[in-house]
């Protein structure tokens, strides 16, 4: 009974281990009159350029000048078994989304734009594309499909100008607050459980609770799809990478609301200024005519 017991244990733990693994089967799709040209460790390679898809997933290839020598690959939602330092994990992460895959960049020249700002991110690299092999064609210009995603690369790090402040507003009042950074469109905020929230572009319409609340809310990145990073590894064969972010990026600000400041009063004077009381004397003497009698 004790050794069955300690089998099953070792079953659990070894589930657990392999959790998150799946086998997934690569297939290929050749893109027309476009070969890549790479030198990479003094090696020269041309040849076709070929999307890989793993199970309906678009992957790039993360070890520049690896051959593939697999059709099946198993699939882990992290960078565990690679070599990339952290820096490079977050800035190919972020090139893989705003590379073919964003909206409006499904094109050919897009794609590759894409795997060589990938592969000169991982290492030193010489890499360009032609319309024919080795070189010869014509060589095809990337520079506005790269100029395009590394700006999206840019901006991804800005954030609401309000992150990490306290909007402070006066019980039932509305204010708006106008978003400096310009990116607020692209985030998305939790829900109030006492304020009023409206977003328009890149303001926020705020109607404060009548009563004195104060909480914290969360503004998160507003993805175009819910895909998520996976990373395919098969012994010596090429690594791959389905690219989106890893880490879920979320920030903060405070909203609170506060009494209005109470009005002062202020009650009419009765009093009688000196001259007045003289001047209202003298004109009682002047028309009182027994007191010149």
């Amino acid at each position: 009974m004790k050794k069955f017991r300690v089998l099953i244990l070792g079953i659990i733990l070894f589930v657990l281990s392999v959790e998150g693994i799946k086998a997934e089967t690569i297939s290929y799709k050749r893109l027309d009159n476009i070969y890549f040209n790479l030198t990479v460790d003094g090696r020269t390679t041309s040849n076709h350029v070929t999307m890989f898809y793993l199970d309906d997933r678009l992957a790039y290839c993360i070890e520049p000048g690896k051959d593939i020598t697999t059709k099946v690959y198993n699939a882990l939602p992290n960078w565990n078994g690679t070599n990339l330092s952290l820096e490079t994990q977050k800035y190919i992460e972020k090139i893989g989304y705003y590379g073919y895959e964003y909206p409006n960049h499904q094109t050919p020249k897009y794609y590759i734009a894409t795997q060589e700002l990938i592969w000169r991110a991982i290492k030193n690299v010489d890499i360009y594309f032609t319309t024919q092999k080795d070189g010869r064609g014509d060589i095809i210009d990337l520079s506005a499909e790269k100029r395009e995603i590394l700006s999206l690369v840019e901006k991804h790090d800005v954030i609401p100008s309000f992150t990490n402040t306290t909007i402070e507003g006066k019980v039932s009042e509305t204010l708006t607050v106008f978003d400096d950074n310009n990116v607020l469109e692209n985030f998305n905020i939790s829900e109030s459980k006492y304020h009023q929230i409206v977003k328009k572009d890149n303001q926020l319409d705020i109607t404060f609770n009548k009563e004195v609340k104060e909480e914290e809310l969360t503004l998160s990145r507003n993805n175009y799809d819910n895909l998520t990073l996976l990373v395919y590894h098969m012994q010596d064969s090429q690594k791959l990478a389905a690219l989106r972010f890893s880490i879920k990026e979320d920030y903060k600000f405070q909203l609170k609301s506060v009494e209005k400041p109470k009005e002062i009063v202020k009650v009419p004077s009765t009093s009688i200024s000196k001259s007045s009381v003289q001047f209202g004397v003298l004109k009682f003497y002047q028309n009182d005519s027994s007191h010149f009698n």
